[in-house]
């Protein structure tokens, strides 16, 4: 006698949390593969920076699409089916370019499919993670998970000394190939995955509600918009305002390296630490644009300290604003955070298109100034945000009274 799927044993914890991590990672290690072997690409399939920044806006603009409709097909298939097909067709799509790139259609079709599969995946993981992850480890969880973009980014530049410029660009897009299959394989099984009985709502659970999230999402674009933009353009700003290119190179890499661990570690404090989250993003955005006007001088010095410190606070929130919105929205994760997320993919896509164009019709200067300006415009409409979310709530009084009258 079959059982139904949807009162299968939930995946267990460890095991939920290492597939939202890995499917993020091969979610958005096609884009950053093209992103770091752009010149072999440039030469072997004939086309210019500017197409590659297009190629880069497509790909996430393609998931912020499609993560529109993550929602939906989780709750008709489940978070686990749908983790996988993400990574199945990311695998999909790096096998056609080390199979099949020989011109930029190909190629722009294999991005196209990538995107999709990040965009339907990002919610999906969230959701495996709200179900299967107990609610006093899930700030962790959610922190690993994001943490996995700059650790796409980490192994894209790897990928150019160990096997792009020994064997060629194809053998390192195949090996990502391998790997997002890999991944497909270990993500375990349990079909749709009920709500854990020990995850609890938090405080400010409470009803579904689209335009707060709407609006929360339009802080996050701006957000996404400043960190891309950092991520995209800090090597080459920093060259052209003199500083030397191994230098910038370094301070990229450190700084990488410290916003993945600030990443975790903001969320080991969120399974242990009682705050207001979204107020705390909003703060981490408004640091970030006193770090990006330091990129604006010009100074050596200051550049350094602006890098790392974008990174560990204008760059470093995504994973705490989703942690966030799935403990304020329980058991509804994928929905709530298919509109944050595909708000976090339009700035994520628009973000290097409009730093680009700035600096071309300006300066560097210029450009991270008005970055500057635009994270502190998300930091605010975040908080507009979370007070709209938190309005409407009249359980949340109860609730919480509730609660210091059990603990008295």
């Amino acid at each position: 006698m079959s059982r139904d799927p949807a009162v299968r044993r939930p995946a267990g914890s460890r095991s939920a949390a290492v597939a939202a991590v890995t499917v993020t990672t091969v979610g958005v290690l096609p884009v950053y593969l093209a992103g770091v072997l752009s010149v072999q690409l440039r030469a072997d399939l004939g086309f210019g920076p500017a197409l590659l920044g297009v190629l880069v806006a497509t790909f996430f603009a393609t998931s912020a699409a499609s993560s529109f409709t993550a929602g939906l097909m989780v709750r008709r298939w489940g978070p686990v089916a749908v983790v996988r097909l993400s990574a199945v067709v990311a695998g999909a799509a790096l096998a056609a370019i080390a199979l099949a790139a020989r011109d930029v259609l190909t190629l722009s079709a294999a991005l196209v499919a990538a995107g999709w599969a990040n965009g339907v995946g990002q919610p999906a993981s969230n959701d495996l993670i709200a179900r299967s992850v107990p609610p006093e480890r899930q700030g962790l969880a959610y922190g690993l998970k994001q943490a996995a973009i700059p650790l796409a980014t980490l192994l894209a530049g790897v990928g150019i000394p160990l096997i792009a410029i020994p064997f060629g660009w194809r053998w390192a897009f195949g090996l990502a190939a391998v790997l997002a299959l890999l991944v497909a394989v270990s993500v375990p099984g349990g079909g749709r995955l009920r709500p854990t009985a020990s995850s609890a709502p938090s405080e400010a659970a409470g009803p579904f509600r689209r335009a707060p999230l709407l609006v929360l999402a339009g802080g996050l674009l701006l957000g996404a918009a400043t960190g891309n933009a950092l991520g995209a353009f800090f090597v080459a700003s920093a060259v052209a305002e003199g500083i030397p290119p191994a230098t910038a190179g370094v301070l990229a890499a450190v700084a990488s390296i410290a916003g993945i661990g600030t990443r975790i570690l903001i969320g080991w404090l969120a399974d242990r630490v009682r705050a207001r989250w979204l107020l705390i993003v909003a703060a981490q955005m408004a640091v970030g644009g006193a770090a990006y006007a330091l990129l604006g001088s010009g100074r050596e010095a200051l550049v350094a300290v602006g890098v790392i410190v974008g990174y560990c606070s204008g760059w470093a929130w995504a994973g705490l604003a989703t942690y966030a919105v799935a403990r304020m929205h329980h058991g509804m994760a994928a929905r709530a955070t298919a509109i944050t997320q595909g708000g976090m993919g339009s700035g994520a896509a628009l973000g290097p298109l409009a730093f680009g164009a700035a600096a071309a019709a300006t300066s560097y200067s210029v450009a991270w100034y008005g970055t500057a300006v635009l994270s502190l415009l998300g930091a605010a409409v975040c908080v507009l945000g979370r007070s709209m979310l938190m309005r409407d709530r009249p359980a949340l009084v109860a609730a919480q009274q509730q609660r210091r009258g059990a603990r008295a």
